[in-house]
């Protein structure tokens, strides 16, 4: 471990975390010398570098960090967000984004930013310790055109679960009995979110929710027919992979998202395993 287990357990309490957090910042300072970083506790580990703040609970449990990755988070967002999201669509300041499946902010990191002061950017995340680090994420960076929403979106309303699986953003929402990993999650439609906030025009809609798109879409008809861009991001190679046929909704997205007037587009040639899921629409 880059910190070692054993400094962790005798300083990780409320009197050590001061002493925990200088130590973890000399390691962080030695691997990336001229970078200003810094390790700190604020409710949960954050972590950061330059101007931005990363909350990042599990960051004494990771082996050994990537230098390099951690110093440039923030440029990798706004290039990520570019690249998977803005194929067809090209925010621009004063836009209203809804962001379905937020996770820990990387997304809305990038779609604050272009919405600018004018614009507005609803994260709808389920988890609750996903939820907990996007609201902290949005707080320290002062995203402050970003409304941050804790629930599922579904086709009717209902009490569900989400599980927690080693690699977070893999976690997904499913019905049924609790497991020894999962946490409740209330299961709305995003038509009537919309209509409880007050969510008018949609110039973009994404969705990155694990395979729970064919239960979600139904319950945004009414929103996708004020939205101008959408891309809902499929995750067949999670079935094709033995993970379960309930990931597999590429074709039914398709469908729905033609069915509701879009003129389509996906990247069918990408070599990584996950971008041809990305399905891109444009209201015609």
């Amino acid at each position: 471990m880059w910190v070692s287990e054993e400094l962790v357990r005798s300083l990780d309490h409320p009197g050590g975390r001061g002493e925990l957090a200088r130590r973890a910042t000399e390691m962080a300072r030695e691997a990336l010398p001229g970078t200003d970083i810094e390790i700190l506790w604020d409710g949960m580990w954050i972590r950061r570098a330059g101007t931005h703040y990363f909350p990042h609970p599990e960051m004494f449990s990771v082996r050994e960090p990537d230098w390099q990755r951690w110093a440039g988070m923030a440029a990798k967002y706004l290039r990520d967000a570019d690249d998977y999201w803005f194929h067809i669509y090209k925010p621009a300041p004063g836009h209203t984004i809804v962001d379905v499946g937020a996770g820990r902010g990387e997304d809305v990191f990038a779609f604050s930013s272009a919405a600018g002061p004018e614009g507005r950017v609803w994260a709808i995340e389920p988890h609750p310790v996903s939820f907990q680090i996007l609201c902290r994420f949005a707080e320290l960076n002062r995203l402050e055109n970003v409304r941050t929403l804790q629930c599922a979106c579904v086709s009717h309303p209902a009490d569900l679960q989400i599980e927690t699986l080693p690699i977070w953003e893999s976690n997904y929402v499913r019905a049924g009995a609790p497991s020894p990993t999962s946490h409740s999650v209330c299961g709305v439609r995003l038509d009537d979110l919309c209509e409880e906030h007050g969510i008018g025009s949609i110039d973009f809609l994404k969705m990155n929710i694990e395979g729970a798109e064919r239960d979600a879409l139904p319950g945004a008809a009414a929103a996708l027919r004020r939205t101008r861009f959408v891309c809902v991001a499929a995750h067949d190679f999670r079935a094709a992979r033995g993970e379960g046929e309930h990931f597999r909704t590429f074709d039914f997205v398709r469908e729905f998202l033609a069915y509701a007037g879009f003129e389509l587009f996906v990247r069918a040639n990408d070599p990584r395993y996950y971008v041809p899921w990305h399905v891109h629409g444009r209201r015609q």
